[in-house]
């Protein structure tokens, strides 16, 4: 996905203030759908990990669905759940293997989050927005 720069720990640890690596997002028309969600991602990481890596699968969500309604290669399966379009033949034809272990990472550990009520560290918490 995105390869942050130095400037990601600076930005998410200062509370959520000032630039974050997704602001580049809101320049480009095509990526309104997702960028806003990565943006609070960012900016809500030391305030509420949990909810940050919600907003993780959320922009990842928004985005893999704008790629299907983009992409004539892509064809939406019958279930549109996130599984379902990561697990396409013809999006694991488009998509690096690295990327794609990445985007199931941040679904697996926001499934967790969702459906576990189980406390997330900060530092996972942190690896999930460095996958995005």
């Amino acid at each position: 996905m995105l390869k942050y720069q130095k400037t990601f720990h600076e930005n998410t640890t200062r509370g959520g203030g000032g630039v974050t690596n997704f602001d580049f997002l809101n320049d480009i028309p095509q990526f309104a759908a997702f960028a806003d969600v990565a943006v609070a991602a960012e900016k809500i990481l030391m305030i509420d990990p949990e909810a940050s890596v919600m907003n993780c699968r959320r922009a990842m969500e928004f985005a893999v669905k704008w790629m299907y309604s983009v992409d004539d290669m892509l064809v939406m399966p019958y279930q549109d759940k996130l599984v379902s379009l990561l697990n396409t033949e013809e999006f694991k034809g488009i998509v690096d293997a690295d990327i794609l272990r990445r985007m199931d990472f941040i679904r697996r550990v926001a499934n967790q989050v969702a459906h576990t009520g189980r406390k997330l560290t900060l530092d996972q918490a942190k690896l999930c927005l460095e996958n995005l």
